[in-house]
């Protein structure tokens, strides 16, 4: 019942993909880690959200945010991309804890958007740089096309997103009672094609996925009796057909099976 049983089986995968894969598993009840081009930078996509929810509840713990303080929706405020608030007209103002949910759950751009204003640019980037994301740094807001054009773009790494959930896990950041708010928003994630597609019945995760033309990514904490097992799996660089979507292709697959061997390699199945 060790991680590395499944490594050959893995790196079989990784090898037969046609893009660059970055992945990293641990399984926290043992520390036993495996991993594959863990410092590689990759485009954050909406993974880059973690960082966001796990700031603003920083900032929540030490009193300079409120869970239940409104936030305008604004006609301007609203962007393309993921997300239900650009479709509705009658939303003026959400809870941040609102807000939250919906930029994890659904991915919506448009509440990404107004907690990344609450939280502020610069102090995501301080406060992960602070916990030791080294390669994670958020320049742009979603959709900012003319950011991008700029040379400004979000990036990540494997290690950096599975630190990141593994302080989330072990409750080493921001208040037990907030761990547990974020994983439980995590938990609700409506993507589930990756991480948690292949597990067990009743086996749940807590994770957030992220996907651009070419990139599929999925981060989270697989909850087994054991305890908890970190995937961080992030992917680039797919040019097929299916890969070039923004949905389904062979990185979703790669993901979704990767992540079951891992499982039945710590349960023993």
């Amino acid at each position: 019942m060790a991680l590395r049983d499944a490594r050959e089986s893995i790196d079989g995968l990784i090898q037969g993909s046609p893009g660059t894969v970055g992945l990293l598993i641990k399984d926290l009840s043992t520390g036993e880690v495996i991993q594959w081009a863990p410092e590689e930078p990759f485009p954050a996509a909406s993974v880059i959200k973690v960082p966001v929810l796990v700031e603003a509840l920083r900032q929540v713990g030490e009193g300079a945010l409120r869970l239940d303080e409104r936030v305008a929706v604004a006609a301007g405020d609203k962007v393309g991309g993921f997300g239900i608030l650009k479709e509705l007209e009658s939303v003026g103002d959400l809870s941040l804890l609102d807000l939250l949910t919906l930029m994890i759950i659904i991915s919506d751009n448009t509440a990404a958007n107004l907690c990344i204003e609450r939280a502020g640019i610069h102090r995501v980037n301080e406060s992960m740089a602070s916990l030791g994301l080294r390669g994670t740094a958020l320049q742009r807001k979603m959709m900012d096309m003319a950011a991008r054009e700029r040379g400004l773009d979000n990036f990540t790494t494997p290690s950096d997103m599975a630190l990141l959930l593994e302080y989330l896990a072990a409750q080493r950041i921001l208040t037990p009672e907030l761990c547990e708010l974020a994983l439980g928003i995590l938990r609700r994630q409506q993507v589930r094609d990756r991480i948690p597609f292949l597990l067990p019945q009743g086996v749940s995760a807590a994770h957030k996925t992220g996907e651009l033309p070419g990139v599929r990514h999925d981060v989270g904490v697989v909850f087994t009796v054991r305890g908890p097992l970190i995937v961080a799996a992030l992917t680039k660089d797919f040019a097929t057909p299916l890969g070039q979507g923004l949905a389904g292709g062979e990185a979703v697959t790669l993901i979704a099976e990767a992540t079951r061997l891992a499982y039945d390699s710590i349960m023993g199945a």
